[in-house]
């Protein structure tokens, strides 16, 4: 036993290590600064990088603007034809000075205009990348090689995320369906394309999933440990802390939190209570504290109204709800494909069109919707699951049907305004990024949809669909992403 549990545990320290490597060389080949708010979420961790804590929704900074106009590339929104000779020019840092001063000049007009919306997101994530960034600085990396290790940074979270999800997996106990080997199979060839550039949303996973599995530890034990209450109220706030997103995730793991209290309050009141209190501490504290911050700087706690007014979305009435078309088959279902594609794969683009391919897009719908419906009939009807086992599927279940209600929620409740994404014409707010933090608890719920249906052949044939799945996600992946590794503007043409 302790032999295979051994060989187990090499095989996911390997698949840690294919997963930072191919974030690595996906990260290397894009360009900077990609069409996900790149120069934003950058902007921003300049600033936390000198200690200054944004207090506004200002303009870019000039610090940041010495690194964006330089090197950022022109091929994310634009095409060949709109350049002399229907070719991209030459990355200003190739230039002489001379030939780059002019275009300096009339792109750093167009970008110190821009103001970043971004500003009252909350403040781990650049916190964190802006202490690395340091780090680089010191250790020597300047100019665009600091750039891209800030983006070398995900290699990191990645491996952290590959590991959370074995983690969890084991702590379910069902190797029978090859949960243990076929969750971090999936997070680790998962081919979203978030964790290649600058984003909040990498951090995201990696902080709800150390919460999931806090939770996990409360439905199994009989009575919480005061590690265990201290670990959960800093897990709740480190994901609060990351992106507003996580809300309606973080609903669900309090509601799972307090429901296991109250059960434990007639075997063990003391104990239950006291480590309650410090998870109530240790979460309350940092997201009171930013809390009160975003509402004097920026006029309410969550610091989202200025922000969805620079958007130009307005709420709707109620009324007006009912009329949108996501309430018929049809755009429920352009809900969910929208959604689910860019889940899987992201949302960057590349001269002026979305990276994606449509058989792959339509895959990941149509198989996702079908084993996430295979996964909640395994719950239901799987009899030789235990008590906690169902409890944490259907968790994790709970936690995906949040984050897409979440999504449809601000789809429905605004008018997007003069906005081109949302938009008036197509009202779908669709950012798979958005979901994130669910991705442990979705690659639970798809691998185990794998292994409910294949339950009577063995562990074995579910890890082999699950990587077939993931080697055809992957050829995807290199085939929609081929033309960017021919940039002049990125890491390996340095």
């Amino acid at each position: 036993m302790f032999a295979m549990f051994h060989g187990q545990r090499l095989v996911i320290l390997l698949l840690c290590l294919i997963a930072a490597l191919r974030v690595f060389v996906f990260a290397a080949a894009f360009p900077f600064f990609s069409n996900g708010d790149e120069d934003l979420h950058f902007d921003l961790v300049t600033q936390y990088a000198a200690g200054r804590l944004p207090r506004t929704f200002n303009v870019l900074t000039n610090e940041s603007l010495s690194f964006i106009v330089p090197y950022a590339s022109p091929e994310f929104l634009q095409t060949p034809d709109q350049f002399p000779n229907a070719k991209f020019p030459p990355p200003l840092w190739k230039q002489s000075a001379e030939e780059a001063a002019p275009v300096i000049e009339v792109t750093r007009a167009a970008w110190q205009k821009e103001i970043n919306w971004e500003s009252s997101q909350p403040p781990l994530y650049y916190a964190l990348v802006g202490f690395w960034w340091r780090v680089g600085q010191y250790i020597g990396l300047t100019q665009i090689e600091s750039l891209y290790w800030i983006r070398f940074l995900n290699c990191l979270l990645v491996s952290i995320l590959v590991w959370l999800g074995y983690v969890i997996a084991r702590t379910l106990g069902l190797e029978r369906l090859g949960l243990s080997i076929g969750v971090p199979l999936l997070l680790a060839f998962m081919p979203q394309d978030v964790l290649y550039v600058l984003s909040n949303d990498v951090l995201s996973p990696v902080c709800f999933g150390v919460l999931f599995l806090c939770v996990l530890q409360w439905l199994r034990a009989e009575s919480p440990s005061l590690l265990l209450g201290a670990m959960t109220g800093l897990a709740i706030a480190a994901s609060y802390l990351t992106k507003l997103s996580t809300l309606p995730l973080l609903t669900v793991a309090l509601i799972a939190i307090v429901a296991k209290w109250l059960q434990m309050l007639r075997q063990q009141p003391g104990v239950a209570t006291i480590a309650s209190i410090l998870t109530i501490l240790c979460a309350g504290i940092p997201i009171g504290g930013w809390m009160l911050w975003s509402k004097f700087h920026f006029g309410d706690v969550a610091g989202s109204a200025t922000a969805i007014a620079l958007l130009t979305w307005t709420p709707k009435p109620l009324a007006d709800w009912w009329h949108h078309p996501i309430f018929s088959p049809q755009g429920l279902w352009t809900f969910w494909s929208e959604v689910i594609a860019r889940f899987w794969r992201g949302e960057l683009m590349w001269q002026n069109r979305e990276l994606s391919w449509r058989v792959a897009d339509e895959f990941y719908a149509i198989s996702s919707l079908l084993l996430l419906c295979a996964a909640m009939v395994g719950i239901l009807q799987h009899n030789m699951l235990s008590t906690f086992q169902r409890q944490a599927l259907f968790l994790a279940a709970l936690t995906v049907v949040a984050a897409l209600a979440f999504l449809a929620l601000l789809s429905v409740g605004f008018d997007f305004g003069e906005c081109i994404y949302p938009s008036r014409a197509h009202p779908y707010l669709t950012s798979g990024r958005l979901m994130s933090g669910a991705l442990i608890p979705f690659a639970l719920l798809y691998v185990y949809g794998i292994g409910y249906l294949l339950r009577r052949v063995g562990p074995v044939a579910s890890i082999i669909v699950v990587a077939g799945i993931m080697a055809f996600a992957t050829v995807s992946e290199i085939f929609i992403n081929r033309a960017v590794f021919a940039s002049e503007h990125n890491w390996f043409h340095l």
